[in-house]
């Protein structure tokens, strides 16, 4: 399993393909149709990715044999590291694969000098509330925010990281 960084617009145009097989099957269940396209449209595409790049968020391809597979993204916030993004192909699911992310984002946490991580996760998504309870994650709060007609209604989690010995 690799993870490859995205900079390029042919990437970022990859993403966006893999995004929109991803995002349906993942949150249509959850949160419905109307408010996953909105989201795609407003939050997922190409242009809007671009600029978070430019404003600091990295993204990567988890990829096996050149292929991607998922995604993750985070950004390094003032006192923690902001994980925006964890996503796998369906198929891909449960195969252990998100030990490597986790473990990637604990040293890019290191390597900013931040002491924890930082997530938000819808409050339906219950199979990513376990993974992240399985990795150490507790949950700090529950957040409601408003989202044009819709809401967002997630939990923080965090997890802190012991420094480098």
């Amino acid at each position: 399993m690799d993870f490859n960084q995205i900079n390029t617009a042919a990437e970022i145009e990859r993403l966006v393909v893999l995004i929109q097989e991803i995002w349906p099957e993942v949150f249509i269940p959850i949160i419905g149709k109307e408010q996953v396209d909105y989201m795609l449209a407003h939050y997922q595409g190409k242009d809007i990715i671009a600029a978070e790049i430019e404003r600091g968020v990295r993204y990567f391809f988890i990829e096996d044999g050149g292929q991607p597979v998922g995604y993750f993204a985070y950004s390094p916030e003032a006192d923690h590291l902001a994980i925006s993004k964890v996503y796998l192909k369906k198929e891909w699911r449960g195969r252990g694969l998100s030990s490597g992310v986790f473990a990637h984002f604990e040293e890019a946490a290191r390597n900013e000098k931040k002491g924890k991580l930082s997530l938000r996760v819808n409050r339906g998504n219950k199979q990513a509330i376990e993974v992240y309870s399985h990795r150490g994650f507790e949950i700090v709060k529950s957040v409601d925010q408003p989202l044009d007609k819709f809401f967002l209604n997630d939990y923080v989690m965090e997890k802190k990281i012991a420094p480098t010995q």
